[in-house]
């Protein structure tokens, strides 16, 4: 066993609290290409994780349909974010303190780096953050492990890591790419997320430090 020396975060519906904003895009979108057919909040729910093209591709197969739909899609997105996005207590408590210990941190999201940087700059995020993993870097988006894989291969030495995440795949992803998982009580996708068994389970992300701190002690005993 090695100590935790970094940590990965899946960004919405895990630091920031986007899962409102997401839903409307969705029902905005919906409602604009497929306006006879009646989509649930929970519909809506499951859409939240999956890229934007791999959802849309399973109910669009005009591949220039799909493109216009996530243009679409993103502009309501942009227009309408600040006046919905709010982040998770003791969030930046925790990013301050894993600075401080000398544990790296670092953002892996299934949004391309243009979509994910307003709601990074807006928090101020990257003043803690060491590496970010976009859409746009990867081929295969979480559960694959290549997020993860391009994570590390950006980190300094990493040893053991742990990634926390609102939705299955990103405990997925860290189990395929043989790393310590984490979920979220305040996931939309709670029972599914649990039935992906993570290592960890944070109900306050100032359980975190705690988490590690313990997990290290036993290593290096």
């Amino acid at each position: 066993m090695k100590e935790i020396n970094a940590v990965l975060f899946d960004l919405d519906g895990t630091m920031v609290d986007s899962n409102q904003i997401l839903i409307d895009s969705f029902s905005h979108t919906f409602n604009h290409f497929f306006p006879k057919i009646a989509y649930t909040y929970d519909d809506y729910i499951h859409m939240i994780g999956p890229t934007l093209e791999e959802t849309f591709s399973k109910l669009e197969k005009d591949t220039e349909k799909v493109q216009n739909m996530i243009r679409f899609f993103r502009e309501y997105y942009k227009t309408n974010e600040y006046a919905s996005i709010t982040i998770y207590p003791n969030l930046i408590d925790t990013l301050k303190a894993l600075k401080e210990m000398g544990i790296q941190s670092g953002i892996v999201t299934t949004k391309f780096k243009e979509s994910a940087l307003p709601s990074i700059d807006y928090f101020e995020l990257h003043k803690y953050i060491d590496v970010y993993v976009y859409l746009d870097d990867i081929k295969n988006p979480k559960p694959d492990a290549e997020p993860i894989h391009y994570a590390i291969s950006h980190l300094k030495n990493p040893k053991q890591m742990i990634i926390i995440g609102d939705n299955p795949s990103d405990i997925y992803a860290g189990k395929n790419a043989n790393i310590l998982t984490c979920g979220v009580e305040w996931s939309l996708k709670k029972k599914q997320l649990k039935s992906a068994n993570p290592d960890f389970w944070l109900t306050d992300f100032n359980q975190l430090i705690p988490i590690i701190n313990k997990y290290n002690m036993g290593v290096l005993k």
